[in-house]
Order: structure tokens, then sequence, then C-alpha cells
């Protein structure tokens, strides 16, 4: 049985929280490109995460659009990560 979109959710968010490095140091490593920059991407998903995070507290139901996006998101930062050596494959 697939779980709920809920669980599917808490899920996605416990996993990103656990495999990608949130707390990476991050000074004198600008590029000049804040759309491709990994640290930026890194801000802006924790910002989205931390939101799912609490509508779910709230209560809210994510559709599945919903965790589509976020794991998609998540799955290509952790692409540009592993590109700019942020991440050793296989972790």
């Amino acid at each position: 049985m697939k779980p709920s979109t809920k669980v599917a959710m808490e899920n996605l968010i416990k996993e990103a929280r656990e495999k990608i490095p949130f707390n990476l140091f991050m000074d004198g490593v600008c590029e000049g490109r804040c759309d491709v920059c990994p640290f930026k991407l890194l801000e802006f998903l924790d910002i989205d995460l931390s939101s799912w995070e609490s509508r779910l507290k709230r209560g809210d139901t994510p559709n599945l659009g919903d965790v589509h996006t976020l794991g998609r998101q998540c799955k290509e930062l952790y692409a540009i990560m592993q590109k700019k050596g942020l991440i050793k494959s296989g972790d």
C-alpha cells in the first residue's frame, strides 16, 4: 500500500534533511551566478522544507504535485552539489 501524500512528504523532508548538507560553510566560494549557486539553492530548499514542515504541523495535506515538485528540487540540488564536489558520489 502506498503512503498518503502527507506521509510521503514527511518522509521526503526527513530524507532531505539527512542527506543534503545544509550546514556547509560558504565564505569565499561565490562564483557570481546565484541561479546555479549550490549555497543559494540550499538556502531556497531549506526555506521550502521549513515551510512544508510548518504546514504539515498545522494539518495541511500536500497533493501529489507538491510532493513531486519538492522531490525534484531535492534531487536537482543534490546532483548540482555532487557535480561541484560538495557531496561525494554514493553518499
